[in-house]
């Protein structure tokens, strides 16, 4: 992976495929976590909505998808107000950090909050990992460039200038919701293990076969590494732009 780069058509850098390929798959797992922990499944598109079928008692007065009151579930609600009625707190550990809780000192404070907002959050924070993964996605089909482009390269990933914020915010999730499944809490935690992973890498270390998950810990300490790499020369490329400190390349 090099460094972004700002270029006329938006911030430049170069994945390897294979990087290309993990990350976009990660974002998607994330995103797909995340729908499920904070139950926007029941809200989705494709829901059939409201029943259309008469409520016991109330004759033809409550068909045609209105419902009585009794009838009523946080999904019908939600759909009318774009409010639910309870806020689905997250179990898993690494949607917490995702959604966390609005005040760690009064719960009806938090349960308020996440009952107002955590439905857009967490489909904000889906549409953008979504988004983040088709950019990566490498090309398709008969018109498909060849992988390798000029000098042998990796073609570019290209971000344009208006989507750079999402994109830099959806490798920030990537790497939050790794860091919580690597245990790291901490930032010296942070630096220890990129410290570690670019040393191996400047030594030629490959990642080495155990059945103990010394070798999976491994693969996915580079993961989240390599996303700190990108997200962090994007950022600083975006900042240097700002303070027109770096012309255009």
């Amino acid at each position: 992976m090099t460094p972004f780069r700002a270029m006329r058509r938006g911030y430049e850098a170069r994945f390897e495929p294979v990087e290309r390929v993990v990350l976009a798959k990660v974002a998607r797992d994330v995103a797909a976590m995340l729908r499920e922990e904070a139950g926007l499944e029941l809200f989705a598109d494709d829901d059939p909505g409201p029943s259309s079928h008469p409520a016991p008692g109330k004759g033809q007065a409550w068909a045609n998808g209105l419902l009585a009151p009794d009838e009523l579930t946080d999904a019908d609600l939600a759909r009318l107000t774009g409010v639910t009625g309870v806020g689905r707190v997250p179990t898993d550990p690494a949607a917490q950090r995702l959604l966390p809780d609005a005040s760690k000192d009064d719960a009806d404070i938090a349960d308020e909050f996440r009952r107002l907002t955590q439905n857009d959050v967490a489909q904000a924070k889906v549409d953008r990992l979504e988004a983040f993964a088709a950019l990566l996605d490498l090309p398709s089909g008969e018109d498909a460039p060849e992988p390798l482009g000029r000098h042998g390269a990796p073609p570019p990933v290209r971000v344009p200038r208006e989507d750079a914020e999402q994109f830099a915010g959806a490798l920030t999730d990537v790497r939050l919701v790794i860091a919580e499944r690597l245990g790291l809490k901490t930032d010296d935690q942070v630096m220890q293990l990129t410290d570690e992973i670019m040393w191996d890498r400047q030594a030629g270390r490959e990642i080495p076969v155990a059945t103990d998950g010394r070798a999976a810990r491994r693969f996915w300490s580079g993961v989240f590494v390599a996303a700190g790499y990108a997200q962090e020369t994007l950022m600083d490329v975006m900042l240097a732009e700002l303070r027109g400190r770096r012309p255009l390349a």
